[in-house]
């Protein structure tokens, strides 16, 4: 996993121990004066995330020079190849530069690796009022874990022009939108916004982008509709803005993920506010024009919105199956639409249309060592052979190749597909006892040993 992604995981989600050994051992090296490269090849394998802050303080207890510690730091920003070496220099740079580091500082921060430490040296080295420019000039050159490290050092802005930034553009990252749509709800005084009585339409936009976020974030990794005051309010603006402005898919997807939510409120939320939302959101999305809409965005099986239109009508409850098997044929990798194909079709056609369209024999590969995520047509076949189990007599073709499919989780559906026959075919047998032989699973090998004893037993 890049170290981005581990940065971001353990400051949003889990606590880190700070490491105080390597703190002391580089303060040391510092304080003697080692060649960079050695202090380099030391902070190589360092964890920068756990080691900052003890550094710094280790710093301070020694009382080193300034310009001791920004000629290390500088070089290690510079010349270091190794991201947690440089991390660690930005650090450096952080505590003993000043404003001329600016454009070395946004230069590394573009890289999402070192954005975190770039934003609080910006923070740390620009004069007052100018590090938050710096910090807002770097959050739009980054969009994913980068974006969301700049935004939340956003949180306390004044700036008009930042906190229009946030309610259009700047909550949107990489990640997860949930991430920073309470932040750009709050700070950005989105209520307010949405008052405007001619709101322009990236507003518009970014206001339904953030209420759906905190809708989708009810209980998730930040907080939701719930903790946001001016929750209620502000749905119902958007829903009247919705229902006169113009109709795009986008618009479509927002005002159908709040309207879920609104199926299961919190808690503290009035009555009447809530019978109220229903209402209005069910009113806004009953307009023929987002049925038309959604039918329109399904016709093209190649088209680049047709994802997005696929997601809208199924919620919408659109007979599209038609449009869905079309997108199948253009690629049969879309698992999405093989579960939205599910909802829809009988079994039998289901079952028929896989064993036409998956690659059945490059399917069943042999097993993975590991746990695999697997592709689009490896979820997909695990997807219909799963269902098999209901349906025994059918999918032959399809057990076959989830037994000898590469992922775990193919190939335990594919035993119980076999076990629900109440007399399994020889050669289903047969494809159970070559996949225990090479099972690298112990409990699945142990269910496979079952079934082929009971099978024993009863003869």
């Amino acid at each position: 996993m890049p170290s981005v992604v581990m940065d971001g995981v353990r400051t949003h989600h889990f606590a880190f121990t700070p490491d105080r050994d390597t703190a002391r051992e580089v303060a040391g090296l510092l304080q003697e004066r080692v060649p960079y490269r050695r202090l380099h090849d030391r902070l190589a394998d360092a964890g920068a995330l756990q080691l900052s802050d003890e550094l710094v303080r280790e710093l301070v207890g020694r009382r080193l020079g300034r310009r001791q510690v920004y000629e290390a730091g500088r070089w290690l920003a510079e010349h270091g190849t190794r991201r947690e070496a440089v991390k660690v220099g930005i650090v450096l740079v952080g505590v003993s530069g000043s404003e001329r580091d600016r454009e070395l500082l946004l230069l590394l921060g573009t890289l999402e690796e070192f954005t975190l430490y770039a934003v609080v040296a910006l923070l740390r080295t620009q004069p007052a009022g100018e590090g938050e420019r710096a910090v807002y000039e770097l959050a739009r050159r980054v969009s994913g874990w980068g974006r969301i490290h700049a935004v939340e050092r956003l949180e306390d802005t004044d700036d008009p022009e930042i906190k229009a930034w946030l309610l259009r553009d700047g909550f949107r990252n990489g990640v997860m939108d949930e991430y920073l749509a309470p932040l750009a709800a709050t700070t950005g005084d989105l209520y307010a916004a949405l008052l405007d009585p001619e709101p322009d339409e990236a507003l518009v936009d970014g206001a339904g982008g953030i209420l759906a976020a905190l809708a989708r974030g009810e209980g998730g990794p930040t907080t939701g509709l719930s903790a946001y005051g001016e929750a209620v309010p502000a749905l119902a603006r958007y829903a009247d803005l919705a229902a006169s402005g113009r109709a795009t898919l986008q618009r479509l997807d927002h005002l159908l993920t709040i309207r879920r939510h609104l199926h299961q409120p919190p808690g503290h939320w009035l009555d009447r506010d809530v019978a109220a939302l229903r209402r209005r959101y069910s009113d806004v999305i009953g307009q023929p024009r987002w049925t038309e809409l959604a039918l329109a965005g399904v016709q093209d099986p190649e088209g680049v919105g047709f994802d997005l239109a696929r997601r809208c009508a199924s919620r919408l409850g659109l007979p599209i199956l038609p449009q869905l098997v079309a997108r199948l044929r253009v690629d049969a990798a879309d698992d999405a639409t093989w579960q939205d194909v599910l909802g829809l079709a009988d079994t039998g056609t289901l079952v028929a249309l896989a064993e036409e369209l998956l690659p059945l024999d490059a399917l069943a590969c042999g097993p993975a060592e590991r746990v695999v995520v697997g592709n689009g047509h490896e979820r997909a076949l695990e997807l219909v052979v799963s269902e098999l189990e209901w349906h025994p007599g059918l999918g032959l073709p399809l057990i076959r190749a989830a037994l000898a499919g590469r992922g775990v989780r193919a190939r335990r559906c594919g035993l119980r597909a076999v076990r629900a026959w109440l007399r399994p075919p020889e050669e289903a047998v047969a494809w159970v006892r070559a996949a225990h032989a090479s099972e690298p699973d112990a409990e699945l090998r142990t269910d496979m040993a079952d079934f082929l004893d009971g099978l024993r037993q009863a003869t």
